[in-house]
Order: structure tokens, then C-alpha cells, then sequence
């Protein structure tokens, strides 16, 4: 059911029934066949909306567990008897559908969400940027040459991003830089499982100076926190377990410092690399493969 067809149809379904509800107040009693349809009607609407559809969209999401929750108030009512109430909460989940179907058929709000998106969308690009840069440091010419090929592929699919943004087609934009998104994440699981990369000869001359090292190792891969979340989606207990293992990392890290401000770098380098352990766990946690 295409959402146009809501935005004509629903308000009339909606004064139909509403007006059998507004009749109460000369005395009007609704039958139980009238709350009966009544009932029908949310729930096909709930089967059939597309604001059901939508659940990328956190505002439908809620709105949905809005209207169910009150479809099963109004069920459970009616079920029981109470025709008064089942009226009630049945009227005010068809209030709820109709308010959201004007909200998702707005060509401004419509826009507007496309053009958030779309700024999402960017600022994750620009983020993957910095991050691959940081990641690839320290490698060779050779080394980089196959990531540097995939990854400057992605500047095509900006600039076509930016051409449709000029012709007011945010939608499409967003796909292509979601395209990007695919891109990088599949560069920088590559990059990070590789061998060149894992395998680790660096000398260092000081402990200060391995400190130093193994402190912008733990960033870089802390900074791949955010970018893992916005391109992986997990769901809510994936992320506040991967966040369990980012505040021990983050809480280690502090330890390190400590150590570390105290002049014992040996230490400070063993409690940081568990910091960046924690930080590593998190990323898999989530999706994003990392090397051990």
C-alpha cells in the first residue's frame, strides 16, 4: 500500500469512525459491532502502513510501539467487555496512525530527513578518511599500493553524490555514499588482517618511545568505535556489550597514563596494550574484523 493512498484515505476511515465516537457526547453508545470494526481497522493499518515499513526511522519505530501498545490495550478491553475503553484506545491509535502518515507524506519533512541523512552520511566518509589514513601509516609505498587503487575508487562515487545533491536528489546521494561506506570498512578489514600490518618489527629506543607507539595504536583503533557502529548497525544489546568492552579499554587507558605520568613507561605499555585489547574486542564485537 503505497503511502499516498493513506494521506486521501485515512482521514476519511477516520471521520467515519470518529464521528461515532464524538456521538457520545449526546448520548450516543457505540455498539459492539461498530468498536469491533473499529479494532479491524488498526489493525490492518498497522499491517499495512508503510510508517510500519520505515524502520530505519527511530520516530516510526516509536510510533509504532505506540499504536500497538494501545491496539492491545483496546483489544484486551474489548475482550473484556469494555466497550467504552476499547472505543477510547482504539480511537487514539487510529489518532496516532493518521498524525504519523501526514508527518511521512510531508514532501518537507520527507526532504528533510534525506538531507540529514544525507550529512550522516558524509561526515562517516570523512571520518573513514582520516581513520584509513591513520591506520596506513607507517607502511610502505608497496605495501598500500592494492588499498590506495580501491579506496581512491571512492571519489567518483562522491563526486556523483555531489552532482545529485545539486539536482536536489538527496536519496540517491545517500546511496552512493553509502557505496563509499561499503568500500572503506571492506579496505580497512583488509588492511587490518593483513599480514604486513599485524606482524609488527618496529624497534624502539626508549620505553618513552614505545609508550608513545603503542598510545596512537589505541586511538586509532578507538576511533574506529563510531565508524564500526554507523556502517554495522547492531542492535541494542550488541551495542552495550561492545560498549562494556570500550569503557574497560578506556578505563585501562587511564591506568596507563597514570603509570606513565609516574615514570613507569614498562608498565604502561603492558596495561595499555590489555587497553587496546578491550578496544579490539569491542570492534569484533560488533562486526568489524581486527586483528589480534
Amino acid at each position: 500500500m503505497k503511502l499516498i493512498g493513506i494521506k486521501y484515505w485515512l482521514p476519511l476511515l477516520w471521520l467515519i469512525f470518529f464521528s461515532s465516537a464524538t456521538a457520545g457526547q449526546f448520548d450516543v453508545v457505540q455498539t459492539r459491532e461498530e468498536v469491533l470494526q473499529k479494532l479491524q481497522l488498526v489493525k490492518m493499518l498497522i499491517a499495512s502502513s508503510p510508517v510500519a515499513k520505515n524502520s530505519e526511522d527511530k520516530n516510526a519505530k516509536q510510533t509504532m510501539e505506540l499504536v500497538h501498545s494501545l491496539y492491545t490495550r483496546a483489544n484486551d478491553a474489548f475482550i473484556a467487555g469494555n466497550l467504552v475503553w476499547a472505543d477510547a484506545f482504539s480511537d487514539e491509535a487510529l489518532s496516532v496512525m493518521e498524525d504519523a502518515a501526514r508527518i511521512s507524506s510531508d514532501p518537507l519533512q520527507v526532504e528533510a530527513k534525506q538531507r540529514s541523512r544525507y550529512a550522516e552520511l558524509l561526515d562517516d566518509v570523512r571520518a573513514f578518511e582520516a581513520t584509513y589514513k591513520d591506520v596506513r601509516k607507517g607502511l610502505s609505498s608497496n605495501e598500500v599500493a592494492s588499498y590506495d587503487d580501491k579506496i581512491n575508487r571512492t571519489d567518483k562515487l562522491i563526486k556523483d553524490a555531489q552532482a545529485l545533491i545539486r539536482d536536489g536528489q538527496y536519496a540517491d546521494a545517500s546511496k552512493q555514499l553509502e557505496r563509499v561506506h561499503t568500500i572503506y570498512i571492506s579496505v580497512l578489514n583488509e588492511l587490518l588482517a593483513s599480514t604486513s600490518f599485524v606482524v609488527d618489527n618496529t624497534t624502539f629506543s626508549t620505553p618513552l618511545e614505545e609508550y608513545d607507539y603503542e598510545l596512537a595504536r589505541y586511538r586509532s583503533y578507538e576511533e574506529l568505535i563510531p565508524i564500526a557502529y554507523a556502517q554495522f548497525k547492531p542492535d541494542e544489546y550488541t551495542i552495550k556489550l561492545s560498549e562494556r568492552y570500550v569503557q574497560e579499554g578506556s578505563a585501562a587507558l587511564g591506568v596507563a597514563e597514570k603509570q606513565a605520568a609516574n615514570g613507569d613507561h614498562s608498565a604502561a605499555i603492558k596495561t595499555l596494550l590489555g587497553a587496546t585489547k578491550q578496544i579490539q574486542t569491542a570492534l569484533r564485537t560488533v562486526g568489524l574484523e581486527v586483528p589480534e
